[in-house]
């Protein structure tokens, strides 16, 4: 699998690795932006945010395309409204504004869209206008983004223009939309706003946005397109907890390929936690009782704060570390990963003064996962082969 990490902590208990190329980080207002993997990015809420706090993030890919995404006005967001409530269906030709009878956002959809407001205010990646579906879902998808705003800075949230156009509403629908004609002239027509800074936003709906772009997109995804490049998609965003909704990826949620791209996501932030000694973000994808296993014969398993202690004092034995991932398994409720690591000896290592040699060597990590959590992991470093490069003779 043509996966690549980067090894950010070295050998303790076991070596630690993380994902390849992070280290783009930096604040950027309330919140904080890093490169989580090879191409996907991530912004959360700063520490300094004080009492302003959301416990979800804003990913993003691909991260080769960030000036592009979030450094230029001329670009367009195009976003599906925020999650539904898929207990409660479309009546048969409702119309757009009749909320008693069509499915509108839950209570948890809301929350999520706020909390996207507050992390898009706080990151300083700001429409300079919006434009809506008529829709109730994305109408209520709006004043959420709305209130998300506020809670940055309520002068964002009253100084928005915000405006609705039937072209948005739902494709082949009573009162709809005829074609997705209009929705493409308005995307390709968009040079920006000689008044405000940042991109135009349009919330719509997944059978206009597929229609348009052949992109399947989660309930607030949003994708970002390039009007002068005949408006293609440079890449999207959204929230980290975003998931499949029933409606549109039936396919999807009963597919073991679902079950794969969350362990692997799993697996990348549990790397960049131990790249960052970040152990909220380690809490939250470690199971209470997670263990690991494959340190040193004299010390016992660790909680995930002494792991990272352990860690954090033997950082400067190995750098300019680097995780090659050769194979990725999945099997049940297992995750194995297997590599090959290279670094350069730089400090004390085992007790071995710094050789400055480089060095080349194999790891394999196990990581059992129950109930969204990893409970149990095994880091398997080939420390004979490390050992024998840091103490042969030259």
């Amino acid at each position: 699998m043509p996966l690549s990490f980067r090894l950010a902590l070295p050998l303790a208990a076991c070596i630690a690795l993380s994902p390849a190329a992070l280290r783009a980080e930096g604040d950027q207002g309330r919140g904080t932006m890093r490169q989580i993997s090879t191409h996907m990015g991530e912004m959360t809420m700063s520490a300094e945010a004080g009492d302003l706090s959301v416990d979800d993030a804003l990913r993003f890919e691909p991260y080769q395309q960030l000036e592009e995404m979030f450094g230029r006005d001329d670009v367009v967001y195009l976003m599906r409204h925020g999650p539904t409530d898929w207990s409660k269906l479309d009546r048969k030709d409702v119309a757009p504004q009749d909320c008693a009878d069509q499915r509108v956002l839950s209570e948890a959809g809301a929350e999520d869209m706020r909390n996207l407001g507050t992390l898009m205010a706080a990151n300083d990646v700001l429409p300079s206008r919006i434009v809506a579906s008529q829709w109730c879902r994305n109408q209520q998808t709006v004043e959420a983004l709305l209130e998300g705003f506020d809670r940055v800075d309520p002068e964002i949230a009253a100084t928005m223009p915000v405006a609705s156009d039937a072209e948005l509403n739902l494709l082949l629908s009573l009162q709809g939309a005829r074609s997705t004609a209009a929705l493409r002239d308005l995307i390709s027509a968009w040079d920006g706003d000689p008044e405000r800074s940042g991109p135009l936003l349009l919330v719509s709906h997944y059978t206009n946005i597929e229609e348009l772009t052949q992109f399947r997109v989660f309930e607030g995804e949003v994708l970002v397109l390039d009007p002068g490049r005949d408006n293609q998609v440079l890449g999207y965003l959204r929230l980290r907890s975003a998931e499949p909704d029933v409606g549109h990826f039936a396919d999807a949620l009963a597919s073991p390929l679902l079950d794969r791209s969350r362990a692997l996501d799993m697996l990348d932030r549990y790397y960049v936690a131990l790249d960052t000694g970040d152990e909220d973000l380690l809490a939250d994808i470690l199971s209470d009782q997670w263990v690991i296993h494959g340190g040193s014969p004299s010390q016992p398993d660790r909680d995930s704060a002494g792991f990272l202690d352990a860690l954090s004092g033997l950082a400067q034995g190995l750098t300019d570390r680097t995780l090659s991932v050769d194979d990725v398994y999945l099997a049940d409720d297992v995750v194995t990963v297997r590599g090959t690591i290279t670094g350069r000896h730089t400090g004390p290592l085992y007790g071995i003064p710094a050789t400055g040699r480089e060095v080349t060597f194999g790891h394999m990590g196990v990581h059992r996962i129950a109930n969204g959590k990893i409970v149990e992991s095994w880091q398997m470093p080939d420390r004979a082969t490390l050992m024998d490069q840091i103490t042969r003779e030259e």
